[in-house]
């Protein structure tokens, strides 16, 4: 069961298929199935937030292959997902709470380059590329922008100028240390006899293994020598710390 503005749209097992019922007790019913829950939701945005629905269908008219990224987008929208960024964290544009309701949320970070990544896994596989400030606007640009879900809607709530969810983010757990995996925001030795080395800010992005740090976890690196000041010693100790914060 989900709510989507007045409409409340759960699997009828009477059906059975999906239905979306309004606060006038309006029913309609869809399919069952995916599609049929994607029907109805994408119903519910239409008829409680027409604004939202017609700037998703003018993305998708120009760009089928994002259709369904957006729609999520527009979901995650409305239901208030797109959060404020922590203050303490200056490369941090937003974050989006997970669409699966578990709590989860992905940091949307500021590059160096101008642009927008996010920590989701549709993100670090590749996500989908579009061009940057057409997107929304219609006009022509030749930047490409890498997108996922959770940037669609930060982007689709700075174009509608929708406000975004106000939290009081908690602090990261203290650091917890087991077989080398740093995690949290404070950092102390691990044991009594080891030491840390400083890592000095113009250093080239390498692992302590030596081996070089690849272009997508290189968000991930700083975040992880802003806290600690030291090398990952390896990619998997690097994700393993970011997954865990």
């Amino acid at each position: 069961m989900k709510h989507i503005g007045p409409f409340t749209i759960w699997f009828d097992t009477a059906v059975p298929g999906w239905v979306a019922v309004g606060d006038k007790q309006q029913r309609e019913g869809f399919g069952s199935g995916a599609k049929g829950e994607r029907d109805a939701t994408r119903y519910a945005l239409q008829e409680a937030f027409p604004q939202v629905a017609a700037a998703i269908s003018h993305l998708c008219t120009r760009y089928p292959e994002a259709t369904s990224r957006a729609w999520a987008a527009a979901e995650l929208l409305v239901l208030g997902h797109v959060l404020t960024p922590d203050p303490v964290e200056p490369d941090e544009a937003a974050r989006v709470r997970s669409q699966r309701g578990n709590n989860h949320s992905y940091r949307l970070l500021r590059q160096p380059d101008g642009t927008l990544s996010c920590t989701c896994p549709d993100y670090e596989r590749g996500g989908l590329a579009l061009p940057g400030q057409a997107l929304l606007s219609g006009g022509q640009s030749t930047q490409q922008l890498l997108l996922c879900k959770h940037l669609l809607a930060y982007r689709l709530a700075s174009h509608l100028q929708w406000p975004v969810t106000k939290v009081t983010h908690q602090p990261l757990h203290p650091k917890r240390s087991h077989a080398g995996r740093f995690r949290g925001r404070a950092v102390t030795a691990v044991g009594t006899r080891q030491t840390h080395q400083l890592v000095p800010s113009n250093a080239s992005a390498q692992y302590g293994n030596g081996k070089p740090v690849e272009t997508n976890h290189l968000s991930h690196y700083r975040a992880y020598l802003a806290y600690t000041q030291q090398r990952p010693f390896s990619q998997e100790k690097l994700l393993s710390w970011a997954v865990g914060r």
